[in-house]
């Protein structure tokens, strides 16, 4: 990934659009990026990351505190970033969640954070994502990093460059995990573990099952010492006992299901025939009683052939009837003529009287339509000058509010130019104090900076003063040791002396005269030594091992004094003042960054209630001018209004100058008006309504005469009638036999009464001859037979059964013992073979399991494996680099002995020191050279994450800081280092105050504070 062109805008601290386009350094692959402190450098770190993964580069600069406190309130805080990525151009935007105000009201409005993604061709841009989320996932599916990767080899942030080096083997482990993807690998080492307890689960299972299985099929007795084989041919010889049992009881049961065969057939004939001798019983007793029921049956049939008759009568009897019913009719219409006619003479009298007093007062009504007439010629006139009275009224009352409206716009025009004043001051007050704040910063920064340095000079002098308290206690112990060793050294040599002349005096007595000497040859010995002590050959090896081992103690002390006087001397303090006057002085820088922390505090404060006060400012300004323009228009339409007042009552009097006075209230003209067209409308209406009822009544009179006569024929005819059809009837009911119509009336049934009583007849004669010819058939065949005891052959065939069923339950018992048991034996085989296959794979998987977790002679997982193969990998890189700028006095190794107890070991660094032929911890190391080690260490792993991660693209790294550490020569060695980075293709950008890296790298990016803002510029060959 090379970034082309960043743009910020009220980030950090950038108030305004800043573009740093980088593609400006042409060639040149690595660059400087300098300027004060606090002035934005590590900023642009922030906007890159920001941009990429939606956080800053540190962890500290998150959210709301990325806005730029120099930006106007209403500028979003926003990022964007061009980048060239596999010869693909993207550009991603990004705006954080902020506040900002209001566009209408006061107060302040979350905006919610936005982001982005464009692949870019040309001048045409392709989105990718819009979402914050997706945005994210595809960046990160792009780049192939996430933002902790990010950080740890392109873009290193001040006090996180060592991390990889001094980190222990349990964060390391993290940090590498991250980089080399060896998630995988665990999956894998879980995996393993999951299949081993998933397997170690099945096969207790089954073991389970198996014993499971025997436990019920044998008693414990009866398993105790017995193989799996021994089972399995228990199982066998059992099935075959019980089988010859099952099928002995077989036997047993047909013989008794034979038995019970017969008593149940013996039992259903018996009751056979006790049914045929219940159904003679039953025979006799019905016709006993069909024969009481002969009355009964003659006497219904002789009430049928009455019915019969009686319904010959029925039709002339119904006419009979109907003719009666039209004679009452008849004369009941008869008598309503009659009534009708009279009320008809009534009311023509009354329609008469009505009509004659209508005409008494039709002259009042010709008075009456001519004032009418008069008045509708005034009607126009009166109803104008209505309109304009209302319109004047109107025009009146709106004269009134807009009057009252031009008062308020005065007083508001005044209370607004008052505000207007109150505001200008407080926008200065503000700016004054934007202008403190960033003052109050940039000192603040200035003072930290400060007093950070002079806590790394405190803690040189206390670890120098440590390490001289170590070298005094040192060199006490160098001379214990050396006095020590002198004694020992002295009593070796005496008793190394004594063994010797006790060795010679040991020769002397076996010295002859005469007789050579075994040393020196002579033939005489004058002077042969005597026995002086008893010193054997154990006390002078006792003797020399002792003064050696006090050698080596004098040797090691002297070693670690020399380690320690080293150690002093790579201590350079960068300020010659004394301890004392440095405590004093960071006192008195934690004192002034206190109160300037507080003014900040209460300068934001302040900003924060006074943010948008410009805005009010304005905003009243341009409420000042609207309501200017509000207030001329309203004049204007007062004028306006006032014109139409004045011709409205004009035009009122001259409608009015023909109408009588006491009409000229609209009022009582219309109410006069009205009265007279009510008494018109009424007496109109009065008239149509007498002459109406006058003919209405005229006509019903007519009418009512012609239907009285016409009931009175209908009557007479309908009489007529009735009598003929009554001499039929009776002539007809004496042939039938009836006396008088009482007689007939009873004979008479319904349809269903009839129907039911000649049911009733046909179904006793079908059953009486029924009964009777069954009866005698029975009577036959029973002549001479005796009832069978049922009883007793009941007893015979319940007996036999319960014989049967006890015969079959046993067989049934006996059947279900034998398919359980080879149920069981199947099973005891199946599960036998299943638990010795699960016991095979148990332990197969059981030991990959237990190697990839670690269970090992060296403790090492399957993953932490891969991550030192991955470790050693870089190291073998980074050894390179490292010689080179510490003139081959430092090689990196990783720590491969076991750590004590179970802790994981395998990926801790030790530093090779040629100067002392000893390895050490990392975290000895002083400032400078763990820079240039976490240096060669970070270009490595770039290196090999590039190479062995595929798709990622590594083509750029930033590092904030940390060449102030380095003496000159070292830091010519680490820009030589940088350089041949670059002539790869990378991109190298340095944050640093260091003059040398300056002058020693041509291209550089300045960044400019301003109490606005800063801004920035490059500085290159060719620029």
């Amino acid at each position: 990934m090379r970034p082309l062109k960043l743009t910020m805008q009220a980030f950090g601290a950038y108030a305004k659009a800043e573009t740093i386009d980088f593609t400006e350094l042409g060639q040149e692959r690595i660059f400087v990026i300098s300027g004060k402190t606090g002035a934005g450098k590590s900023t642009i770190f922030d906007a890159i990351s920001f941009a990429i993964f939606g956080k800053a580069n540190t962890n500290d600069r998150e959210g709301f505190s990325l806005r730029s406190h120099f930006a106007k309130a209403e500028d979003l805080t926003e990022v964007s970033l061009e980048f060239l990525l596999r010869d693909v151009r993207y550009l991603v935007r990004r705006v954080p969640q902020q506040e900002v105000p209001k566009q209408r009201g006061e107060g302040m409005t979350t905006v919610t954070a936005k982001a982005e993604l464009y692949e870019l061709d040309g001048d045409e841009e392709t989105l990718l994502a819009s979402s914050v989320r997706d945005v994210g996932a595809k960046m990160e599916e792009i780049i192939q990093l996430n933002v902790d990767q990010f950080r740890q080899i392109l873009m290193i942030p001040q006090g996180e460059f060592r991390e990889l080096l001094v980190a222990e083997s349990k964060e390391k482990e993290a940090i590498l995990q991250r980089l080399a993807h060896t998630h995988f690998y665990q999956l894998i080492e879980n995996q393993l573990w999951q299949q081993q307890k998933d397997q170690e689960q099945q096969v207790r299972l089954l073991r389970e099952k198996v014993a499971g299985i025997t436990q019920e099929a044998f008693d414990a007795e009866a398993l105790a010492g017995k193989t799996a084989l021994d089972i399995e041919l228990m199982f066998a010889e059992r099935l075959i006992v019980e089988q010859e049992t099952m099928n002995g009881l077989q036997e047993q049961m047909e013989f008794a299901k034979e038995k019970a065969e017969i008593t149940a057939k013996n039992v259903t004939l018996a009751e056979e025939k006790i049914a045929e001798w219940a159904q003679l019983a039953k025979l006799r007793t019905e016709k006993v009683a069909l024969d009481e029921q002969l009355d009964t049956r003659n006497q219904e049939q002789e009430t049928v052939d009455l019915a019969r008759k009686a319904g010959t009568l029925i039709d002339q009897d119904a006419l009979c009837l109907r003719l009666k019913q039209q004679l009452d009719e008849a004369k009941l219409d008869e008598r309503q003529a009659l009534d009708a006619l009279k009320n008809r003479e009534v009311a023509f009298e009354k329609a008469h009287l009505e009509i004659e007093k209508v005409k008494e007062i039709e002259l009042e009504y010709v008075a009456w339509v001519k004032k009418r007439d008069l008045l509708q010629t005034m009607e126009a006139k009166v109803t104008r000058a209505l309109a304009v009275q209302e319109e004047l009224a109107q025009q009146s009352g709106r004269q009134q509010d807009l009057a009252q409206k031009l008062e308020q716009f005065i007083l508001q025009e005044k209370g607004l130019l008052e505000q207007s004043e109150k505001l200008a001051e407080r926008v200065r007050l503000v700016q004054d104090s934007r202008l403190k704040y960033a003052e109050t910063k940039q000192r603040l920064t200035e003072l930290k900076q400060e007093e950070a340095f002079v806590l790394v000079e405190i803690k040189k002098w206390e670890q120098k003063q440590a390490w001289e308290a170590e070298l005094v206690v040192l060199n006490r112990k160098w001379k214990v040791a050396e006095e020590q060793f002198s004694e020992a050294q002295a009593k070796y040599e005496k008793l190394g002396a004594m063994w010797q002349h006790e060795q010679a005096a040991m020769l002397a007595l076996s010295l002859v005269d005469g007789d050579a000497c075994p040393v020196c040859g002579s033939l005489e010995h004058p002077n042969a030594a005597l026995e002086t002590a008893d010193v054997s050959k154990t006390e002078v090896d006792t003797a020399r091992e002792s003064q050696s081992a006090k050698q080596d103690a004098v040797k090691a002390i002297v070693t670690k004094i020399e380690q320690k006087r080293w150690q002093i001397e790579q201590i350079v303090f960068a300020s010659e003042e004394s301890l004392q006057v440095l405590k004093e002085k960071q006192a008195l820088y934690g004192e002034e960054v206190a109160t300037k922390e507080k003014e900040l505090a209460e300068m934001d404060v302040f900003l924060v209630e006074e943010n948008d006060v410009e805005e009010q400012l304005e905003r009243n300004k341009q409420e000042m001018i609207k309501l200017g323009e509000e207030k001329a228009q309203l004049q204007t339409a007062y004028e306006e209004v006032s014109k139409s007042v004045d011709a409205a009552k004009t035009t009122h009097t001259l409608l009015l100058e023909d109408v009588p006075e006491e009409f000229r209230d609209p009022t009582v003209f219309y109410e006069e008006q009205k009265a007279l067209t009510a008494k018109i409308t009424d007496f109109e209406e009065k008239k149509g309504r007498a002459e109406l009822a006058y003919n209405t009544a005229k006509e019903g009179h007519y009418k009512a005469i012609s239907a009285s006569d016409m009931a009175g024929k209908a009557a007479v005819k309908a009489e007529d009638a009735l009598a003929t059809q009554r001499t039929i009837f009776k002539d007809i009911m004496a042939a039938n036999g009836f006396a008088d119509y009482a007689s007939y009336q009873r004979a008479i049934l319904s349809p269903e009464d009839l129907d039911a009583k000649e049911r009733f007849i046909r179904d006793f004669e079908q059953r009486y001859h029924f009964v009777s010819e069954r009866l005698k058939e029975t009577e036959t065949r029973l002549a001479g037979a005796e009832q069978p005891d049922l009883i007793a052959l009941q007893r015979l065939d319940d007996e036999a059964k319960r014989l049967y069923h006890e015969k079959a339950e046993r067989w049934m018992g006996q059947k279900d013992v034998v398919r359980k048991l080879s149920e069981l034996s199947e099973r005891f085989l199946k599960y036998l073979v299943e638990t010795s296959e699960a016991e095979k794979a148990y332990a197969d998987v059981g030991y990959l399991a237990d190697m990839a977790r670690g269970k090992n002679d060296r403790r090492l997982t399957f993953e932490r494996f891969v991550l030192a193969t991955f470790l050693d990998t870089i190291l073998l890189r980074a050894n390179g680099r490292l010689k080179k700028m510490t003139n081959g006095r430092f090689q990196l190794n990783r720590k491969k002995e076991k750590s004590k107890g179970n802790v994981q070991s395998g990926l801790e660094l030790e530093v090779y020191d040629e100067y002392t032929g000893l390895e050490r911890h990392v975290k000895t190391l002083s400032g400078g050279e763990s820079f240039k080690t976490s240096l060669a260490l970070a270009l490595a792993l770039a290196e090999v994450v590039q190479e062995m991660s595929g798709g990622i693209s590594l083509e750029t790294m930033f590092i904030d800081e940390g060449f102030g550490t380095l003496d000159p020569e070292s830091l010519e060695m680490a820009v030589e280092c940088l350089l041949e980075t670059q002539e790869s293709g990378r991109l190298v950008g340095i944050i640093s105050h260091v003059p040398e890296l300056k002058e020693r790298i041509p291209s550089r990016l300045e960044v400019t504070a301003t109490n606005h803002g800063s801004t920035t510029k490059f500085f290159a060959q060719g620029l």
